[in-house]
């Protein structure tokens, strides 16, 4: 279990890319303005089946898929369905042969992806290759309104369905907005309920992963199989108003992630590791577990392998990098919703360096964010005035790192772009207001790998 492992980037679509790539964000250019990930670095996928792995990826998230480029390499890849009756995409998964049944409500597709797993490691995999599998849950992620039993577990005494069902709206991607731009204020209560949901959400994930687990044990397969457990991003809930969910800002509580690593032949049981670790590193830890040593594959990371760490007890780095870039979804959202807010305030980028120490947050606006960890783990109290050596050290540090990226710049190619038709006439009209003001330069042509 690594504890302080951080993620490169903020939301679904760089992150994932850094976790397929090895690359920093800056140095994929799968990001806020660039929603697509080219085609000039590997992915783990590729470098995995050019070494013999049969490799399928099974995700309940649009963002990770073909549509994005992030799922390049993949032999296999299934998109699986969170809505109730939709057409199952995959003929070999039929509802009648279901290892795990649903004992009531529906969650958002976690336990229809296991199954979909299930049925593939029963029904395709014939067992003379080994297999890389790529698993991706949309829960938790907001809305967050998870199934019985895991949703009245964490919720506060006397929270009825009705109260708990207002509360999951105000995570919702205009409720967001809302926050954000102060037409919403949630009162603690609320922040409670939204939470204590959260962690049914999570509840409910653990569960499948669980019965995955179960069925791997049951296999044989478990204990040679390398198991990696991590997540994209967190989620903010009320600790720095007026941030919700996630963008915007790069607070522990949305970029400290869980990773979790299991391997018995090499990674030693029960083992918490302090030191820094990054999602970047995964790619990296891969090719060290399984064996492959081949430069052409490890010429084009960022991460470093965690072998060390977990074998050796060693830190193999001593600093966390964070990038984000407002994306043009996030202010198309908002100008469509309030269409008089000023968004430039939401229009900046951030690069962070985190040490165990420190975290210093450098803001394109001119803001500076320093927090003792140690001292202030929930990131309340901003001491950059009062420590500008450490403001100024640190900063030297994170110039040293950005300038040593390979960095790309692919343009401005958002996912907007490619889904105009379906905007009615106020939401055109917001998109073409910020292309106005500069907040998105349109391209002529597009150009795409076949």
């Amino acid at each position: 279990i690594f504890l302080n492992n951080i993620v490169p980037g903020v939301w679904t679509l760089p992150s994932h890319a850094s976790l397929f790539t090895g690359r920093y964000v800056s140095g994929h250019g799968a990001d806020a303005h660039c929603e697509y990930l080219m085609v000039d670095f590997p992915t783990i996928a590729e470098i995995l089946g050019e070494n013999g792995y049969v490799t399928v990826g099974f995700s309940n998230n649009g963002w990770v898929s073909r549509r994005t480029g992030v799922a390049r390499g993949f032999q296999e890849y299934y998109l699986i369905s969170r809505r109730v009756g939709k057409e199952r995409v995959v003929e070999w998964f039929y509802v009648e042969e279901e290892r795990f049944k649903e004992t009531g409500e529906q969650d958002r597709g976690s336990l229809r992806t296991v199954n979909a797993v299930v049925g593939w490691l029963e029904r395709r995999w014939d067992g003379s290759r080994p297999f890389f599998i790529f698993i991706n849950f949309i829960e938790p992620h907001g809305p967050y309104w998870p199934p019985q039993p895991f949703r009245t577990k964490y919720l506060p005494p006397n929270t009825s369905e009705e109260e708990a069902r207002s509360v999951t709206k105000l995570s919702s991607t205009r409720e967001c907005v809302d926050i954000r731009v102060g037409a919403l204020r949630l009162s603690e209560r609320e922040w409670m309920i939204e939470k204590a949901l959260y962690d049914g959400c999570t509840a409910t994930v653990d569960d499948r992963i669980g019965k995955l687990f179960t069925y791997l044990e049951e296999k044989g397969l478990a204990d040679e199989t390398l198991i990696i457990i991590t997540s994209d991003h967190g989620d903010v809930q009320g600790e720095h108003e007026p941030h919700v969910e996630h963008h915007l800002c790069a607070y522990d509580e949305l970029v400290k992630v869980p990773l979790i690593i299991r391997y018995p032949e090499v990674v030693p049981k029960g083992a918490k590791i302090k030191w820094l670790s990054q999602t970047v590193d995964i790619p990296a830890t891969i090719l060290d577990v399984v064996g492959i040593k081949e430069s052409k594959y490890w010429k084009t990371l960022h991460g470093r392998s965690l072998l060390p760490a977990m074998v050796e007890g060693k830190p193999v780095r001593d600093f966390a990098l964070i990038e984000y870039h407002t994306s043009v979804q996030q202010l198309f959202h908002t100008w469509r919703r309030h269409p008089e807010y000023d968004i430039r305030r939401f229009n900046y980028w951030i690069k962070a360096i985190r040490t165990l120490k420190y975290k210093y947050i450098w803001y394109s606006n001119g803001k500076d964010e320093l927090y003792d960890l140690e001292e202030d783990p929930k990131e309340k109290k901003n001491i950059a005035k009062e420590r500008p050596d450490v403001v100024r050290q640190l900063k030297e540090k994170l110039e040293r790192v950005l300038m040593s990226i390979d960095q790309v710049d692919y343009g401005d190619w958002p996912m907007l772009e490619r889904r105009r038709e379906q905007f009615g006439a106020e939401a055109l009209k917001a998109y073409d207001r910020l292309r106005a003001w500069g907040f998105y330069r349109k391209i002529k042509e597009a150009k795409l790998p076949t």
